[in-house]
C-alpha cells in the first residue's frame, strides 16, 4: 500500500477500507468545521466512525449523504455521484458531522425545498434510541448510551458528606443554603446530566438533517401507586426540557408523541419484534421503537443497521478534598476537565484521553480499559462510536481527482 502525504505532519494509507477524512482541528472546533476553515497551527485530527464511501454506497448506511446550504442550513440529502460532481465543480466542500458521517456543504446559494423528514425518538434510562427517516427512506439509526447515572450519584454523596464535614473546621467554606432546591426550574445535577446527554445527540440530528417532525415516545409512570419506578423519574423531570428544545426547533404542532402501548401496536402493524436484552447492540433493541413511531409519520423501509454511541465517558473535574489527608497536609491538585490542553474524552487512534502524567497520555480503549501510551498522533471530538479499528483516512479515497482540500 503506497503512502501519500495528506498534510506534511500527518501520512495515510491511499487505498483505505473505510472513506475517512484528515484534518487539522482546534480543541474547541465545531461540529461541522471543515478543512478549508481550519488553521494550520491547530492540533491533527481524524473523524473517525463514517462507512461512507462514495464509490461504493453499500459501504454507508443508506445511499445518500447529507448536504448544508451555504449558511449551514440542512438541505436534502443527495447521491454520493451527485456529490463528486459538485465537489470536483467546486460548488461543495467536505463537512463531518459527529456521528461519523460524510456530507458537503454549498458554497453558492441554491434551491432550499426539503422533503419530509422525520426523527424518531425512544427514551430509556441507559439506552437511547433515535432514528432518522427522509423521504421514504430510513437513512440512520442510532444506539445512544447514556451516562452510568449510579456512578454520578454516588460521587455527589461523597462530595456532599466531604462539604458537610469541612463545615465544622476552621477553614474557608461555603455557606449552608437551605433554598437551593426550591428555585424555579431547578433539576438535580444528576437528572441534568441525563438531560443533556439526550440534547447532544438530537441536536446533532438537527444541525445536519432538514428535520420537520419529530415522534416521541411519552413516558408516564404512576409514582403515587407503585414504588418502584425510582429510573422513571430521571426522565420525568427532564421531559419538559427536552420538549420545549425540539418545540423551539420544529414547532409544537410537529411534535408528536406516542404512548407505550401504541408504539407496540404499530411495531406489530410491522412485523417487527423488539429484544428482550436492551442492552444488546441491535436494531431490535432500541432503535426498533424509535423507526416503529416515526415510520407511523412517513412509510419507510427499515434499515437495520445501527450506530452505537458510547456516552458514558464523564471526567473527574474536581476534588473537594482528599478523604485520606497525606503526610505533611499536603493536598493533590484538584482535578479538571482538561489535559495538557486536551479536553478529557477526546478520541484519538487508541480510544478516548482521559487525563495522564507528563509524558504518558491515559487512554480508555474500546474494551473501558485504561492504557498508557506516550505519543498521539490525532485527536476528534466527535462522539465515540463503537468500532473495531481506529486508524488513519485518506481523502484520496473519495475518488475526487484536483478537489479543493488544500
Amino acid at each position: 500500500m503506497q503512502l501519500k502525504t495528506t498534510r506534511n505532519e500527518l501520512k495515510a494509507p491511499e487505498n483505505a477500507s473505510l472513506i475517512l477524512c484528515s484534518a487539522k482541528e482546534s480543541l474547541n472546533l465545531k461540529s461541522l468545521e471543515t478543512t478549508e476553515n481550519i488553521s494550520e497551527n491547530s492540533m491533527l485530527v481524524s473523524h473517525l466512525g463514517s462507512g461512507y464511501n462514495l464509490n461504493e454506497s453499500s459501504a454507508s448506511m443508506s445511499g445518500r449523504i447529507f448536504v448544508l446550504s451555504f449558511t449551514g442550513k440542512p438541505l436534502t440529502p443527495c447521491k454520493p455521484q451527485k456529490a463528486r460532481k459538485l465537489l470536483i465543480g467546486g460548488v461543495a466542500k467536505v463537512v463531518w458531522n459527529k456521528f461519523g458521517e460524510f456530507g458537503i456543504q454549498m458554497l453558492i446559494p441554491t434551491r432550499e425545498e426539503i422533503p419530509k423528514t422525520v426523527l424518531g425518538i425512544d427514551t430509556g434510562t441507559k439506552f437511547e434510541g433515535l432514528s432518522l427517516i427522509v423521504g421514504k427512506e430510513n437513512k440512520l439509526n442510532i444506539m445512544w448510551l447514556l451516562p452510568d447515572k449510579k456512578t454520578i450519584v454516588n460521587k455527589l454523596e461523597l462530595r456532599r458528606q466531604l462539604r458537610r464535614a469541612r463545615r465544622w473546621r476552621t477553614c474557608r467554606r461555603r455557606v449552608c443554603r437551605f433554598d437551593n432546591k426550591s428555585r424555579e426550574g431547578f433539576i438535580a445535577p444528576s437528572q441534568l446530566m441525563m438531560v443533556q446527554s439526550r440534547l447532544k445527540a438530537i441536536n446533532e440530528f438537527f444541525k445536519c438533517y432538514p428535520i420537520n417532525k419529530v415522534a416521541i415516545e411519552d413516558v408516564k409512570f404512576n409514582h403515587r401507586d407503585n414504588k418502584w419506578g425510582k429510573n422513571f423519574s430521571t426522565i420525568e423531570i427532564g421531559k419538559n426540557m427536552i420538549k420545549a428544545f425540539i418545540i423551539g426547533k420544529v414547532g409544537r404542532d410537529n411534535y408528536i408523541t406516542f404512548e407505550g402501548f401504541e408504539t407496540e401496536q404499530i411495531r406489530n402493524k410491522l412485523v417487527l419484534k423488539k429484544s428482550s436484552n436492551k442492552a444488546s447492540e441491535t436494531f431490535n433493541s432500541h432503535c426498533v421503537d424509535s423507526f416503529s413511531i416515526a415510520s407511523e409519520l412517513s412509510n419507510a423501509e427499515p434499515n437495520f443497521n445501527i450506530k452505537v454511541v458510547d456516552d458514558t465517558y464523564r471526567p473527574t473535574r474536581r476534588r473537594l478534598h482528599d478523604t485520606q489527608p497525606k503526610k505533611g497536609n499536603i493536598r493533590e491538585k484538584y482535578s479538571t476537565g482538561n489535559f495538557k490542553g486536551i479536553r478529557k474524552g477526546t478520541i484519538c487512534e487508541f480510544g478516548q484521553i482521559v487525563g495522564g502524567t507528563k509524558k504518558t497520555h491515559f487512554i480508555r480503549n474500546s474494551d473501558n480499559k485504561r492504557i498508557g501510551r506516550t505519543n498521539v498522533n490525532w485527536m476528534s471530538h466527535n462522539f465515540k462510536l463503537k468500532t473495531e479499528a481506529f486508524f488513519l483516512p485518506t481523502i484520496n479515497g473519495l475518488g475526487i481527482q484536483n478537489a479543493r482540500f488544500k
